[in-house]
């Protein structure tokens, strides 16, 4: 004979108190399990971002800035630029704790000057703390690279942490700029260039991968349902109890 399962203790308060924790537990899993899909949408909308932007044909920088303002820049971080000029100077700047192929280190942060007459920050690339890095060429040169968005950074009382000496914790254009007394563009530009064994080494484009957004999904999804169904069988575990001593 099957037994009749006595289904009232579920009604009783602290096991309504357990549903609701439990429920709780699992609502909270699956919201988790959604937003790192939802982190996977928005990294595969940047990753397509960047091959469209740094791919297309490369325009002026002045022309690439030209109208933008405020967010707008937002639509121009990675953009394929190519403009000519010189370097007023190699390095105005380093930027602190930065990191390529595994070493700790610095960005090697130049000043250049458009035959239009913009100054543009320009990132030349990576180097080892204490290494030197080799100064660009002299004279004119085409330089060929991507803009980047100003990397800002707002302290407790909203003041911009610039920080102090040859070195500088972010490449924030403004506070750079206002380092070196003069008025600079907007944003920045990446140097594009093949790997290097001497300093400055050209920063690569970031990996264009989903990284692990989708499989932490399943592990979220999967912790609610274990959760859901470890809980439904102790539920049913309990109804065939005699007496109900609960």
């Amino acid at each position: 004979m099957v037994p009749v399962r006595n289904w009232s203790f579920a009604l009783r308060p602290k096991w309504l108190l357990s549903h609701l924790f439990t429920g709780s537990i699992v609502v909270v899993f699956v919201i988790a399990g959604f937003w790192q899909l939802s982190r996977l949408d928005q990294r595969r909308a940047q990753n397509q971002a960047i091959i469209d932007r740094s791919t297309q044909e490369p325009v002026l920088i002045e022309e690439a800035l030209a109208g933008s303002s405020g967010t707008g820049y937002q639509m121009l971080d990675y953009v394929a630029v190519r403009d000519t000029g010189a370097f007023l100077d190699g390095e105005v700047v380093r930027v602190a704790n930065r990191s390529q192929n595994g070493l700790g280190g610095d960005w090697v942060v130049g000043l250049f000057e458009t035959d239009a007459g913009t100054l543009v920050l320009v990132n030349r690339g990576f180097a080892d703390r204490d290494q030197v890095a080799i100064d660009p060429p002299a004279g004119p040169i085409t330089l060929d690279g991507w803009l980047r968005l100003s990397q800002t950074k707002d302290g407790f009382f909203g003041a911009t942490d610039t920080g102090v000496g040859e070195r500088a914790p972010r490449l924030d254009v403004a506070a750079i700029g206002e380092r070196l007394g003069i008025d600079v563009a907007p944003m920045w530009v990446a140097q594009a260039g093949p790997p290097s064994a001497v300093a400055p080494d050209p920063v690569p484009l970031p990996p264009i991968s989903e990284g692990s957004h989708f499989s932490y999904a399943l592990q979220w999804f999967t912790f609610a349902l274990m959760g859901l169904g470890v809980y439904c069988l102790v539920l049913w575990r309990r109804a065939g109890v005699r007496p109900d001593n609960d």
